[in-house]
């Protein structure tokens, strides 16, 4: 008995199974577009660009901050001026491409990169 599509089909069982143990953090990293323009890029060191999301702009929420993620809650913390900007919105994907936060606004985001 041939072994080798026996072995494929087990490695590729096994890759199949290992792409959906990405934590949330992993699933973060990469660029995000809102749909009426603006990006917000998360960094594997926990920083974060947000570009011209207006909803965002216009509660302060432009530029580059820190973010930390508990309990399906993502937190923005800005070192910068305006310094002292933290907010916290909850978070869901809704797929690995579709990112929603939520406070008092909701943001639907898709992933670009």
């Amino acid at each position: 008995m041939n072994k080798i599509p026996v072995i494929l089909i087990a490695t590729a069982l096994i890759c199949l199974s290992l792409t959906g143990c990405l934590s949330d953090e992993d699933k973060l990293i990469g660029t995000w577009q809102f749909s009426e323009g603006g990006t917000i890029t998360f960094y594997t060191n926990n920083t974060v660009s947000i570009q011209n999301i207006r909803p965002l702009v216009a509660i302060q929420l432009n530029g580059i901050f820190t973010y930390s993620l508990a309990d399906h809650n993502i937190t923005f913390t800005s070192h910068s001026a305006p310094v002292g900007i933290t907010l916290t919105f909850t978070y869901t994907f809704t797929n690995d491409t579709t990112l929603v936060l939520k406070n008092s606004v909701t943001i639907t985001l898709t992933k670009v990169k």
